[in-house]
């Protein structure tokens, strides 16, 4: 028997970890929340078109270290003409974190990243990372990138400084590098490697279970998701609000 991709594979570990969260004491934590953002930027990105869109997420956090969750966005993914489009995007995550020390933890896990009606561009992907006080880290591998058969890898820093009272300094600095695994890439001016940077900064406010933020995202390539979103994504100011629950 022909043995299932690995993007197939990843997707049933990380369906196995969200089953397994949810047949767990009701001692752990399950935290949401639903947002809206003017433009929603994936790894500096635009997702929807620089269009606003909406957003929820739900958390599984375990007392012995697992956690599991899901996040979902309206997306406005228009690849060439001929492809299909898509309108939404799911993603799946679990995994387990490891105290080493206060404040401090070490963790690893994996994501599963899938697109209604433009099921081609669906991934997988495994990570690791660690985190200190208000610094963290992580880095991510995918042997399908957005469906090509390219691997990937992205690394990603993101920091908060606490300003005053509810309000903090956020911020966020990425690198990614992959292939674009497309014949006609020399036609639209895309190269086949890219080597990517994005940041992000940005000043959030804690009010009561609301949190509002602005901030502004850069990217290094601005044709970076061509294939993907239709559009390229230049860089600028993104304000977002989001009630936790």
């Amino acid at each position: 028997m022909r043995r299932p991709p690995i993007d197939a594979q990843l997707a049933r570990a990380i369906a196995a970890i969200l089953i397994w969260a949810a047949a767990q004491s009701a001692a752990a934590q399950l935290s949401g929340t639903v947002a809206g953002v003017t433009d929603y930027r994936y790894r500096g990105v635009t997702f929807s078109d620089r269009r606003p869109a909406a957003q929820a997420g739900l958390t599984y956090d375990d007392a012995s270290g697992w956690y599991a969750g899901a996040f979902g966005s309206t997306v406005r993914l228009d690849p060439p003409p001929g492809w299909a489009r898509s309108r939404f995007q799911a993603i799946a995550y679990g995994g387990y974190a490891l105290r080493i020390a206060p404040g401090v933890s070490l963790e690893a896990g994996g994501d599963y990243s899938a697109f209604a009606g433009l099921s081609g561009f669906n991934y997988g992907e495994v990570f690791v990372g660690a985190s200190a006080e208000n610094v963290s880290g992580r880095i991510h591998y995918s042997p399908r990138y957005f469906g090509t058969s390219s691997n990937a890898v992205y690394g990603e820093i993101n920091a908060a400084h606490p300003l005053i009272d509810a309000l903090r300094l956020s911020a966020h600095a990425g690198f990614s590098r992959y292939r674009y695994d497309y014949a006609y890439g020399a036609l639209y001016g895309v190269t086949p490697t890219k080597n990517i940077f994005d940041a992000r900064i940005g000043v959030r406010a804690d009010i009561d279970r609301f949190q509002l933020e602005v901030a502004w995202v850069g990217i290094s390539d601005h044709s970076a998701g061509y294939f993907i979103t239709g559009r390229t994504t230049p860089n600028g100011l993104v304000a977002s609000v989001s009630l936790a629950f």
